[in-house]
């Protein structure tokens, strides 16, 4: 894929865009936005091609940020037409902060659907452990506040969790790529002792 074409069909930059969008929205501009990201993603999933694109290196370690087959187009509809509804919901809502929550939930859910190696699962895994934090605690009312925390805490547990694996994984192959693996050959074992 071209770098410019994976940019503009990820599903998720469409989110990301509304989130940096909406602070800046009034009155019937910040409504009629809503749905929008939501629509446009619907019409990248659509498009999108089976293979792989975004792929850079950071630090030494090669990352895809859109790796396309046919399990992460359908959870993609799925997220995206979820997002169409969400969105239509909330038209009476008129915190921009839960917008701009939502926006990066969804944003990092379609992350994840389309990261192409673990390290950028778990970057877009705990956006939207973050996220969704903040649209518990949104509704600012203690009740919120104390769940928000517990949910946030679970989240972190298992943040944790899946980066010890992805770590040891790493240690055992020398990469962080989507790659198939021989289950019998991985020397964890020798890690954990």
């Amino acid at each position: 894929m071209n770098a410019m074409v994976s940019i503009v069909s990820h599903p998720g930059l469409w989110f990301f865009l509304a989130a940096a969008v909406v602070p800046f929205l009034k009155g019937r501009a910040l409504k009629w936005l809503l749905p929008v990201p939501a629509v446009l993603a619907i019409l990248a999933v659509l498009l999108l091609r089976h293979g792989t694109g975004l792929n850079f290196s950071y630090l030494g370690v090669d990352l895809t940020m859109l790796r396309v087959d046919q399990l992460s187009v359908i959870f993609s509809h799925v997220f995206a037409i979820q997002a169409l509804l969400g969105f239509i919901y909330a038209l009476h809502v008129r915190d921009k902060g839960q917008h701009v929550a939502a926006f990066l939930y969804v944003g990092g859910a379609m992350g994840c659907v389309f990261a192409g190696d673990y390290l950028t699962l778990f970057v877009f895994w705990e956006l939207m452990a973050v996220a969704s934090t903040f649209l518990v605690w949104l509704n600012r009312n203690p009740t919120s506040t104390r769940a928000g925390f517990h949910y946030f805490l679970f989240h972190t547990a298992g943040g944790l969790v899946l980066l010890f694996g992805i770590l040891l994984r790493w240690i055992d192959l020398d990469t962080f790529a989507f790659i198939p693996t021989d289950p019998g050959s991985m020397q964890l074992y020798d890690y954990l002792i």
